[in-house]
């Protein structure tokens, strides 16, 4: 491989020189969602728990002059000097008291380590904390009212479309909007972009992909007026349309492969939901009922089984989160299971943070406790928690085909009926088998030669336990006394699991000399799955079987070795006796023929239902109470099941015998809510322009954004409704407007008057998310593998701790691990897989220069893009650096880059690869590479 010396200073240098096209980036610097999220889960409950009692503002008597209900409370402090100082945890005096290294605070007792664990990393994190004072709290509780007041609460309104002035610009509704607001600013769009910008735009936009030198090609040779709309539709029937708008829904459905936290889980088939993501994005299912699906779609009926395979997979959308599944106070983690679904359900439907209202009544937004516990009595009333030491979260098996399903039933049925007769026919057995005469020796009584280890993990079995021994010379003998000489049935007792031997050796001696067989100890024993029958014998007067391990596999088994006499040699039996014995005899032949008809049931059974990630009615359904301060422990006064007051929409009855799902699915989904249409159309707007009419995609509270253009978020919400709630006719709109086909370069006098371009006079600059990085990249050099959908985390895999991520598929397809990500996908951004995300940061770091200059990722990726290139030995330099480009960003290289580049190339070198290798690294690593404009 090369090494980075001199070739790649050049790449570095070409990168800088050549390529940089002076657009500098500023980092986001919006408020760290995450960070709130920790403090509202983490923090503040214990504040309230533990502390206003001596340090609120409403405390009888505030306790060394410090009050911890606000932020500034904390941080201006008390008598003794400021509480908190953000960032650096050992000066703060809140964590030392915590400590108990000088002040002891709670006075009560210390808190758990994990809990002053959170507290510091609280404070490494800068103390992020949203209580300023602003909090809209009515005396004696929320005022309704007064909150349906704030814009998102309001019915969406049918505005007529305006008049601008210069209407001839605009190219639909959308654009006369635009306009209008432009003209009462006193601004002028931006030209509208080439055809070359366009189209990478929205190839990106649309596909996350980058276009083809054919697909350029045949744009800029379509002279027709319908030119750029076929290319919109044609992108729009793309499977990769699927992919790159249904990666957008999995950030705000918080989906991950693992589930995080302490012993972090694989999840296993969550990539399913991701698959049911990109077929709904493709298929254009409508919104509402892709809404529906993912709350309730376990409770909807279907006409087949691909439609009941969908709707199930569905509800992985509440099951998917970040849980600790060991936490041992399983009512603590049923709550939080079910506080996260609350919270990611108002999040990404309602882009409302009802999670805030667990201990309390929402500090900003008209969200009283009881409408957050009316939501918990619904998620409470489903089943999403299998318990155990480390609990598990639910499975349930997909739909099948009708005759599928009818097979299956049909193999179903006869197995009940074969495992029913052998059940009988066992009890039958057993109870002979004890009115005749029978010698047993358990594994205490043997002869053991060699290491044999005593075990009771695995039942049933003899007495008190068994043993076993595996790849030695060890040996176990039993001798069995026999009362009389005579014809005796022989049996051995023994555990059956995978690791058992297949290939148990046993030998028994018996009068007519050794009989030796292999046992598969696998495999459980036919007589009441305790005995193996080994054959009958003809004994003088005592009975000797041997288990030697050596030449066997697997861990041979020893439990209890039993003679039961068929036939004394001496005749003296009764009639009677001779008869339970020949009944014996029969029944254990029938025995084998039942256990080899299952067995035969067994090998021919029709392939089972997949077994899917999903959630489920609860056996115990009903109303739940006010957890007094978020406590589970403590519980208030019941609250009937039901959803958000504030919403002025009537709210549908629960039955008694339903968790409330379907009819809160059914609510979000109603076009008469006012938030659930247009938060879903300012998540579009925001993906085709960079940000949101509101800006807060995540958040339209009170503490989120105003839009900047009411009228036309409610156009767009009506539109949506009309269109059946169609996400590719409101996508095909959008980018068909005048508006978002504007240039990025809006000129001095805009960028004065509007520096955040919140107007909208031309089109934002915008970095490519890492995932369409990622695979510009293998689509460069030409290893982008394109098959969709499946299973892509590596088979036998058990924890994401150190997992090695393959090459080829696209970015949608590589695990994401909440402790384990693609470093490409860590460096550009990726959002934390713990939160429900709409909006990613942006970021210009330095790292993510280091990591295109040194990665061996991109180093490997540009070593295969320059054989590319040269694979064809008929090309000049100029010719194979005219294709890079074209390839790269879309365009020809200037007559600069074209200097610098072929000067570069010129310079002696041994190995053209290296050279071209590090000159396509250097395209890589461009600002002109990762962002569209």
């Amino acid at each position: 491989m090369l090494s980075f010396g001199r070739s790649n200073l050049a790449a570095a240098v070409l990168a800088a020189s050549i390529l940089w096209t002076g657009h500098v980036v500023a980092a986001d610097g919006e408020v760290d969602d995450a960070g709130l999220a920790f403090f509202e889960k983490r923090i503040r409950p214990v504040l309230v728990e533990q502390c206003y009692s001596c340090h609120a503002v409403d405390a009888k008597s505030v306790r060394g002059g410090l009050v911890v209900d606000s932020r500034d409370g904390l941080l201006v402090g008390g008598d003794s000097g400021a509480a908190i100082v953000p960032g650096k945890p050992d000066e703060s005096l809140l964590i030392e008291a915590l400590r108990y290294e000088s002040y002891e605070m709670p006075p009560k007792g210390k808190l758990p380590q994990p809990v002053i664990d959170d507290f510091v990393k609280w404070v490494e994190m800068g103390a992020p904390d949203p209580r300023d004072g602003q909090a809209k709290v009515a005396e004696g509780g929320i005022d309704l009212e007064q909150g349906r007041q704030h814009w998102s609460f309001q019915p969406v309104k049918r505005h007529p479309v305006p008049a601008p002035q210069s209407a001839d610009w605009a190219a639909g509704p959308i654009d006369r909007f635009i306009l209008d607001r432009l003209e009462q600013e006193g601004l002028q769009p931006a030209a509208d972009a080439d055809r070359r910008t366009l189209l990478r735009r929205v190839t990106f936009d649309l596909t996350g992909l980058p276009p083809t030198p054919a697909e350029i090609d045949a744009f800029l040779a379509d002279d027709s007026p319908d030119a750029f709309e076929k290319v919109v539709d044609r992108l729009l029937d793309s499977p990769h349309f699927g992919e790159r708008w249904g990666r957008h829904w999995l950030d705000v459905a918080r989906f991950a492969e693992s589930t995080g936290g302490g012993r972090s889980l694989l999840y296993q088939v969550s990539w399913q939901y991701r698959d049911y993501v990109v077929r709904a994005f493709n298929e254009d299912k409508p919104f509402d009922r892709f809404i529906i699906e993912q709350i309730a779609g376990d409770l909807l009926p279907y006409d087949d089984a691909v439609q009941g395979r969908d709707q199930l997979v569905a509800t992985a959308f509440l099951a998917l989160g970040p849980h600790n599944y060991e936490n041992q106070d399983k009512e603590q983690l049923r709550m939080d299971v079910i506080d996260e679904q609350i919270d990611v359900t108002g999040r990404a439907f309602l882009a409302l943070t009802i999670g805030c209202a667990r201990c309390h009544d929402h500090k900003f937004d008209p969200v009283p406790t009881a409408d957050y516990y009316a939501l918990a009595g619904i998620f409470r009333s489903t089943n999403s928690l299998v318990d155990g030491n480390v609990s598990r979260w639910v499975s349930r098996p997909l739909p099948l085909p009708a005759e599928q399903q009818r097979q299956l039933d049909e193999h179903n049925r006869a197995v009940a009926r074969v495992t029913k007769e052998l059940k009988a026919r066992s009890s039958e057995l057993e109870q002979l088998q004890s009115q005749l005469p029978a010698v047993t020796v358990d594994d205490d009584k043997a002869t053991l030669t060699g290491e044999w280890t005593p075990s009771t993990s695995i039942g049933p079995f003899v007495a008190r336990g068994y043993r076993h021994a595996k790849n030695s010379n060890a040996t176990a003998t039993f001798r069995l006394t026999l009362p009389r000489a005579g014809r005796y049935a022989v049996r051995i007792a023994y555990t059956a699991s995978a690791n058992r031997s297949p290939n148990a050796r046993v030998r028994v001696h018996y009068a007519g000399g050794v009989d030796e067989l292999q046992v598969n100890q696998q495999k459980k024993p036919t007589l009441d799955g305790l005995y193996f029958p080994l054959g009958e014998y003809v004994f003088d007067g005592e009975a000797v079987v041997e288990f030697p391990v050596e030449n066997t596999t697997g861990h041979v088994i020893i439990d209890a070795v039993q003679a039961v006499c068929l036939e004394p040699a001496d005749g003296e039996v009764a009639k009677e006796l001779a008869e339970r014995a020949e009944q014996a005899r029969a029944l254990e032949e029938t025995i084998t023929q039942l256990q080899q008809s299952l067995q035969e049931l067994e090998e021919n059974k029709p392939p089972k239902a997949v077994e899917v990630m999903a959630v489920e009615e609860a056996d115990e359904i009903g109303d739940y109470a006010i957890c007094i301060r978020g406590n589970v422990h403590k519980l208030g006064d019941r609250v009937p099941r039901g959803f958000l007051s504030v919403i002025p929409i009537e709210q549908p009855a629960i039955s008694d015998d339903s968790s409330g799902r379907l009819e809160l699915a059914r609510w979000i989904a109603h076009p008469d809510n006012p938030l659930t249409p247009r938060v879903a159309v300012n998540r579009i707007w925001h993906h085709l322009f960079g940000q949101g009419i509101v800006r807060t995609v995540d958040n339209f509270g009170v503490p989120g954004e105003l839009p900047s253009h009411p009228e036309l978020l409610d156009y767009l919400a009506s539109q949506l409704i009309d269109s059946g709630w169609s996400n590719k006719q409101m996508v095909r709109e959008i980018v068909l407007s005048r508006t978002y086909r504007l240039s990025s370069d809006r000129g001095e006098r805009a960028i004065a008057a509007d520096a955040e371009n919140r107007w909208l006079a031309g089109q934002n600059r915008r970095r490519l998310e890492a995932e369409a990085i990622y695979d510009s990249v293998l689509s460069l050099s030409g290893q982008l593998d394109r098959q969709t959908g499946g299973d892509t985390v590596r088979p036998g895999t058990r924890s994401e701790y150190g997992y090695r991520f393959d090459t080829g598929r696209r970015a949608i397809y590589l695990p994401v691990f909440r402790n384990r990500l693609h470093d490409l996908l860590t460096v550009f951004d990726f959002p934390n897989p713990n939160l429900s995300n709409g909006r990613r940061k942006v970021t210009t770091l330095a790292t993510q220069a280091l990591f295109l200059m040194n990665s061996p990722f991109i180093w490997e990726q540009s070593r295969l893009t320059a054989e590319r290139l040269l694979a064809d030995e008929s090309l000049t330099d100029s010719e194979r650096l005219a294709q890079l480009y074209q390839w790269a960003l879309g365009r020809e290289p200037s007559s600069a880059e074209r200097e610098l580049a072929l000067k570069y190339l010129a310079a002696d070198s041994a190995d053209p690869v290296e050279m071209w290798g590090t000159l396509c690294q250097a395209v890589i690593a461009s600002v002109d590479f990762r962002y569209v404009y």
